[in-house]
């Protein structure tokens, strides 16, 4: 039983920041995200501004279809969840209908802060991240680990290889 009203209410406010952070959609910057196997950027395919495009990668065109921002939505899977928002579209990575299966491609669809739209980064020891995805509890991962533009970014089942390690590298203004 807590006596003191102060450590009372500092247990108070400190839940009540707690709680009102979950799901809070906080604006934490605008990122290129590079692909460490490839050296290529998450992009959407073809510039679309259409729910269900594809997010593959592509070498920098600097467009911003390849910018995304970065909010902080929460705790999740023991880890700092965050949703990524194209700049150009404004919609999120979105894995398809929460999708469990390893292989699926990512997309771009209006965001709702559902789990299926956020993903936890987990740092390596490197500094880059690994992206899991909140909804499947799979990573983000560049098919076949190829280095080829239009190459989708599916999920997959955790490997520690290379391919699936993302670099958020500041957007900068050309």
């Amino acid at each position: 039983m807590i006596k003191s009203p102060f450590l009372l209410f500092i247990l108070l406010l400190f839940t009540t920041i707690h709680l009102s952070l979950q799901g809070a959609h906080i604006y934490a910057g605008t990122f290129e995200i590079m692909n460490e196997n490839s050296q290529k950027l998450l992009d959407v395919a073809d510039a679309s501004i259409e729910n269900g495009a594809k997010i593959n990668q592509f070498h920098r065109t600097r467009g911003l279809n390849q910018r995304w921002d970065l909010y902080y939505e929460g705790w999740y899977l023991n880890g700092q969840a965050f949703s990524l928002i194209s700049v150009h579209s404004g919609m999120a990575i979105d894995n398809p209908g929460g999708s469990t299966e390893a292989g699926t491609q990512m997309q771009q669809f209006t965001y709702h802060g559902g789990e299926n739209q956020l993903f936890v980064l987990k740092a390596a020891s490197d500094g880059s991240v690994y992206l899991q995805n909140v909804a499947s509890e799979l990573y983000l991962d560049i098919q076949s680990a190829s280095q080829d533009d239009r190459t989708p970014l599916i999920q997959s089942r955790w490997t520690w290889g290379i391919r699936e390690r993302w670099y958020f590298v500041p957007a900068v203004i050309y």
